[in-house]
């Protein structure tokens, strides 16, 4: 990598700042959270995530999982923050590959390849990862509601079983848990890890 790539990459980056995120738009939320404060509190939440997971005796690389938070929504600075709702799987499977094609083009080819494995979801790190995601969008969630800022498709958020990730990883499981238990809400049944 070049200075000059270097650079290129934080100009490439540098809209996350001003873009919001748009689940948060369409509850209602305005002004809200930008798609970079986001990924500032997910790379905060796997670097807690990681001291986590070792303090329960697992091996867990912290540096590679911080990578891939800090990159996990780097296409939106292209693309923007497309919403869960206007997502199916067939919309899904082709903005996934519009993103990989963002991803390689934006970003240098070591944190391209984290952003790859942590799309991945298969190693302990990406899981991490793939939860911290959500449960940041839920902390976010319960901030929001404790300011007064509702709307009646929040209450959604919570039930969707689709955001919880990474159960399989009891650290996480113990915070999902915890996260439900101080909003005073019912934890839904999992689809799956």
């Amino acid at each position: 990598m070049t200075p000059q790539h270097l650079l290129h990459t934080l100009d490439a980056l540098d809209p996350l700042a001003d873009l919001p995120r748009t689940g948060w738009l369409l509850r209602g939320i305005n002004p809200c959270e930008s798609i970079a404060a986001h990924t500032q509190q997910v790379a905060l939440l796997v670097a807690m995530l990681v001291d986590l997971c070792r303090e329960a005796g697992m091996t867990v690389d912290g540096e590679r999982a911080l990578r891939m938070a800090l990159v996990h929504d780097a296409p939106e600075a292209r693309l923007g923050d497309v919403p869960m709702p206007v997502k199916t799987p067939a919309v899904d499977a082709a903005l996934h590959e519009v993103e990989r094609s963002i991803a390689h083009a934006v970003l240098p080819s070591s944190l391209a390849e984290d952003w790859e494995i942590s799309e991945a979801r298969e190693t302990l790190e990406a899981k991490l990862v793939w939860a911290a995601d959500k449960i940041q969008m839920l902390h976010k969630l319960s901030i929001y509601e404790s300011q007064g800022r509702r709307h009646p498709m929040m209450e959604t958020m919570w039930k969707n079983p689709a955001n919880l990730r990474a159960l399989d990883v009891a650290p996480v499981r113990a915070v999902f848990e915890a996260l439900f238990a101080r909003a005073g809400r019912p934890m839904p049944v999992p689809t799956g890890t």
